[in-house]
């Protein structure tokens, strides 16, 4: 078959939707698949190429909505490419309307992956939220079948809810070769004086849904009862001022800022001692990076948020949103127990390597389009 994958974004821009695709994709090609990734020219590449036998074509964006580029291009290349069938990630306004239109003008079967809700609670994105409902329902409608990444999500999100009988579960996955408990982390732990620490670990943007504010205000307690910890923060945002003015008023040391190379993040995981990933809304529909660090063979410490529970299982902790204490008090039982520290990293790995692995999910999603949704 020939697979277009529409997305907004693709690698090398870095994210959690984007690492799917990317996997999915060449997991599929290596099945003997023809794949074809329609996507905007963000961050900016080369137009057309290949990379592991997936052709990419990028287009141009126009501007960004709501953090959904205006790509008219993929519509084109809708209308104009060879494919059998389209597989279309969401949530992405502009591209479901493509998608769709492009659906019923060829003829062709219309699968969706739906990662997450658009979270938006503004009074000013009311109009928004209430068009993109309208307009999304009817892709789900007329999509042949619905890949989720967690049956949580599922449950608590409305829209996918009400297209629960052609829903279909297929995890997200890592790549459990890059992210190995092997790799040392030496390197990172001299160029941060992190030697004799226990390092508490968290990387993503700086935004406000991470919730990181919390794990600042933990850390103050955390600091209080394990004096050889550390707390790395990788990755930028518009809170990064916010977050280390926080740091500062509370008197906090061993707080380290840092922007990761993409290249040296294997190596900031195998040198922490405990992931953590604060959450506090559902624009965190599953947490890649829960993955990554449990695939580097290391306890996690996450929220009871959308599909997070059902990624950490037996691997680490969670606790409510918005708890600094219940969180503090989680990285201290980690931090000072070692048995449960060690134990909980090798439960880690081994659920990556069980259930969140990319050959199982590439091979879900090929039964899904090739028997229409059932897997077998």
């Amino acid at each position: 078959m020939r697979i277009a994958q529409v997305t907004k974004y693709f690698h090398p821009h870095r994210g959690g939707i984007e690492s799917n695709v990317l996997g999915i994709s060449e997991g599929l090609a290596d099945r003997e698949q023809d794949i074809l990734v329609l996507t905007s020219n963000i961050p900016r590449a080369v137009q057309t190429e290949e990379i592991s036998g997936i052709t990419i074509l990028r287009s141009r964006s126009f501007f960004t909505f709501y953090n959904d580029p205006f790509t008219p291009g993929i519509f084109i290349n809708l209308l104009k490419e060879d494919y059998d069938i389209i597989h279309l990630h969401l949530p992405d306004p502009f591209n479901s309307v493509y998608a769709l239109l492009a659906s019923r003008i060829r003829k062709k079967p219309l699968y969706v992956t739906y990662h997450a809700d658009i979270i938006k609670n503004r009074w000013y994105h009311i109009p928004f939220k209430l068009a993109y409902g309208v307009f999304s329902y009817q892709v789900l409608k007329a999509a042949s079948k619905i890949i989720a990444t967690t049956p949580d999500y599922v449950k608590d999100s409305q829209i996918p809810k009400k297209f629960r009988d052609k829903v279909l579960i297929v995890p997200n996955f890592v790549d459990s070769g890059k992210y190995i408990p092997e790799l040392s982390g030496y390197r990172i732990v001299k160029e941060h004086s992190l030697e004799n620490k226990k390092v508490i670990f968290f990387l993503g943007r700086l935004v406000p849904y991470k919730g990181i504010e919390y794990l600042i205000t933990a850390y103050k307690k955390v600091k209080e009862e394990v004096k050889d910890s550390a707390l790395v923060i990788a990755g930028n945002g518009p809170l990064e001022p916010e977050l280390k003015k926080l740091a500062a008023d509370l008197r906090l040391e061993d707080v380290t800022f840092t922007t990761a190379n993409e290249d040296d993040i294997p190596e900031y995981y195998a040198a922490c001692d405990v992931f953590v990933l604060p959450s506090i809304t559902r624009q965190e529909a599953f947490g890649i990076v829960l993955l990554e660090a449990m695939s580097s063979g290391k306890p996690v410490i996450s929220t009871k948020i959308s599909g997070m529970p059902y990624v950490v299982g037996d691997a680490g902790i969670v606790v409510s949103p918005k708890d600094s204490d219940a969180l503090a008090a989680a990285i201290i039982r980690i931090l000072t127990d070692k048995n449960l520290r060690v134990g909980m990293g090798r439960r880690a790995r081994e659920r990556v390597e069980k259930e969140f692995n990319k050959e199982c999910a590439a091979e879900k999603t090929l039964k899904v389009y090739r028997s229409g949704g059932k897997l077998v």
